[in-house]
C-alpha cells in the first residue's frame, strides 16, 4: 500500500502540467462520483463513508485517487475485453486523471452552483421509485457455529398477476447477509414450514424445502437493482408469497437482520423472464467432482446443451451471473453455437466473492437448440491465495458453508422472438471486445473465423462489423440482397485476432441484407437491416 500511495503522490507534479486549469469537484469530480461511487458510498449505503457532498470527497481524496488510480475502484470484476455490461462501473483514463488533477490542485469546490443535483436514495434505496417493499420479520440469530440457511416467508398481497419489473435486496445487515435467494411460493407450502419451525422463517438448505418454487430473483454482495427492459419482467402469480432464503455465515450469532426487498410491478402483458442455472455443480460438471485438494490450484469445467427438442427457436439470454465462494479466482464463461460461432458471456480474472452481481448484456443474445454452454472455474486454494479461508490449507469440497465451494451460472433469458438479437439496451459502449481468445484455461476456443452482429442495426447511415480471425489471413467481406445478387465486395484486414471497420450504408436503399466474411475456406454470414 506504502508503494501505491509513492506512486499516486509522485505522478502528482507531472498531473498539474496536464491541466491548464485545476479541476474542481463542483464542475469535474461531482459527475463522476455521483454516476459511479454514490450508489454505495451514501449515509446508509453499503460503503463505509459517503461521498455525497464536497466536504464527503474532500475528506477522503488521497484514499479515491489511490483506489481509483489502482482500478480498485470503482470495483467491477467483469473483464471488459471480453464482453461489455449494462451500466458498466469503469472510469475512464480522462476521469482518473482528472481526480489526480483534482487532487494534486489542491481538490478546490469551484461554483457549488455548477454542481450537478445529487442522487437520492431512498431508505438505502439504489432503485429510487418502488411500487411494493417486503420486509422479513426481525430476525436474531441464535448461537451458532455453522452457516444457516434461514427461509422467511412473505406474503406478496397481489390480488391479481402481476410481474417484476425492477428488483433490488437491501440487507438488513450487511455485515452477516451472505446472500439471497428469492422464491415464489404459490401453494401456501412455505407457511406450513414456517409454522414447524420456532421463531420467524425455518432453516433449509439448498432451497425453499418445496417443490415447483420459482426463482426470481437474488442478491449477492455488489449487486446492484435489476431494472429489466421495456416490456419484460419476472412474473409472479396473485395471492403468492415470496422466501427470501437468506445464508448467515458461522460468526453471526446474536446478531439482528431485518432484510427487505423493493419490486417495481407492472400488470401488463409483459414477456416472461425465467432465472436458472443450466451451469452448475451438481450436474453438469465434465472433470468433477468438485473438490480441491490443500495446495492446490485446480481449474473445473462445466457444459450444457440447450436441447434440439424444444418447441420454439431458441432463447433469448439477458444477463448472467456465476457464483462461487472464497478460493475461487477466475471464471470464463461462453457458448458455441452448432455452425461453429462462439459467444463470450462473461471472463472473470480476478474473483472476488464480496463483488458478484447478475450483470446484464447490452443487447439480447439469441441462443438456438443445439448451443453449448460452457464455463470454466480456477480454485485456488494454497496457502498464496490471501482469501484462503483455511491456514494452512486444507481440501475444499463441495457444500453450502461459506469455507465451502460452489460453481453456479445462473442466466435470466426470454422465449426467442424475432428480432430480439436487434434489441440494445445499453448502447453506451456496445462494441464487440477485443481478447475473446484470451481464455484461461481454454486459450484455444476460438479455433474458427467469427463475425459478430452488425452495430447498430438496424443502420441509418453507417454500422460497425466486426470478426475475428484465429490466424492472419486474407479477408473478404460481401453483402448480398436477399435475391442473392451481390451488392457489394471489398478486401478487409486480415490481421490475426479482433478487426472492425466502419461500413458505409449510405448508397443502400432500405431494406433486409446479408454480409459475409470470407476467409481461407470459411463463410460466415449475418443479417442486416438498413432503416
Amino acid at each position: 500500500m506504502k508503494k501505491a500511495l509513492l506512486f499516486c503522490f509522485a505522478s502528482l507534479g507531472l498531473l498539474k502540467l496536464q491541466y491548464a486549469q485545476t479541476p474542481t469537484w463542483s464542475d469535474d469530480i461531482a459527475p463522476i462520483l455521483y454516476a459511479n461511487c454514490t450508489a454505495c458510498h451514501h449515509e446508509g449505503g453499503l460503503a463505509p463513508f459517503s461521498l455525497m457532498t464536497y466536504a464527503n470527497a474532500e475528506a477522503q481524496k488521497f484514499s479515491i485517487l489511490n483506489d481509483v488510480s489502482l482500478g480498485i475502484m470503482p470495483p467491477w470484476p467483469p473483464d471488459v475485453n471480453y464482453r461489455h455490461f449494462k451500466d458498466e462501473r469503469n472510469l475512464s483514463s480522462n476521469e482518473i486523471t482528472k481526480i489526480s488533477a483534482w487532487v494534486s490542485g489542491g481538490a478546490p469546490q469551484g461554483n457549488v452552483a455548477n454542481a450537478p443535483t445529487p442522487p437520492v436514495y431512498t431508505n438505502g434505496s439504489e432503485l429510487g421509485t418502488f411500487d411494493k417493499s417486503l420486509q422479513i420479520p426481525t430476525y436474531t440469530v441464535p448461537t451458532i457455529n455453522y452457516d444457516m440457511y434461514r427461509c422467511f416467508t412473505v406474503p406478496t398481497g397481489l390480488t391479481q398477476d402481476e410481474f417484476i419489473t425492477a428488483i433490488e435486496v437491501i440487507p438488513g445487515n450487511p455485515a452477516i447477509v451472505h446472500h439471497v435467494l428469492i422464491y415464489e411460493d404459490t401453494t401456501g407450502a412455505s407457511v406450513t414450514l414456517d409454522n414447524n419451525d420456532a421463531g420467524p422463517g425455518y432453516t433449509n438448505f439448498g432451497g425453499p424445502g418445496f417443490n415447483n418454487a420459482a426463482l426470481v430473483g437474488g442478491w449477492v454482495p455488489g449487486t446492484v437493482p435489476n431494472v429489466y427492459p421495456a416490456g419484460m419482467g419476472v412474473k409472479l402469480h396473485k395471492n403468492s408469497r415470496l422466501v427470501l432464503q437468506i445464508h448467515y455465515p458461522a460468526g453471526s450469532s446474536g446478531q439482528v437482520d431485518s432484510t427487505h426487498i423493493n419490486l417495481r410491478l407492472s400488470n401488463g402483458n409483459l414477456r416472461q423472464i425465467m432465472i436458472q442455472p443450466p451451469l452448475n455443480h451438481a450436474g453438469t460438471m465434465v472433470n468433477g467432482p468438485l473438490t480441491i485438494p490443500a495446495e492446490t490450484v485446480k481449474t473445473f469445467e462445466e457444459e450444457y446443451t440447450l436441447p434440439t427438442n424444444i418447441p420454439y427457436a431458441g432463447i433469448s439470454v439477458l444477463n448472467v451471473a456465476p457464483h462461487a465462494h472464497l478460493i475461487c479466482t477466475k471464471w470464463v464463461v461462453f457458448a458455441t453455437t452448432p455452425t461453429g460461432d462462439t459467444i463470450p458471456f462473461i471472463k472473470i480474472n480476478d474473483w472476488d466473492f464480496h463483488w458478484q452481481g447478475f450483470y446484464t448484456l447490452q443487447n439480447l443474445v439469441k441462443l438456438v437448440p443445439g448451443t453449448k454452454l460452457h464455463g470454466f472455474a480456477t480454485y485456488d486454494n494454497t496457502s498464496n491465495n490471501p482469501h484462503n479461508p483455511n491456514q494452512p490449507s486444507q481440501a475444499v469440497h463441495v457444500g453450502e458453508a461459506t469455507t465451502d465451494e460452489m460453481m453456479l451460472v445462473y442466466f435470466s433469458y426470454l422465449i426467442y422472438q424475432p428480432g430480439d438479437e436487434n434489441i440494445v439496451i445499453d448502447s453506451s459502449t456496445l462494441e464487440t471486445p477485443t481478447a475473446i481468445n484470451e481464455v484461461d484455461p481454454a486459450s484455444t476456443i476460438v479455433t474458427t473465423p467469427q463475425l459478430y452482429d452488425a452495430s447498430p442495426n438496424p443502420a441509418a447511415n453507417q454500422t460497425n462489423i466486426s470478426y475475428f480471425l484465429p490466424a492472419a489471413s486474407n479477408a473478404t467481406l460481401k453483402v448480398y440482397d436477399l435475391n442473392g445478387r451481390l451488392i457489394d465486395e471489398r478486401k478487409v484486414d486480415g490481421n490475426y485476432g479482433f478487426n472492425s471497420l466502419q461500413y458505409s450504408t449510405a448508397n443502400l436503399t432500405a431494406g433486409t441484407y446479408l454480409y459475409s466474411l470470407v476467409t481461407g475456406g470459411f463463410v460466415k454470414t449475418k443479417q442486416l437491416i438498413v432503416k
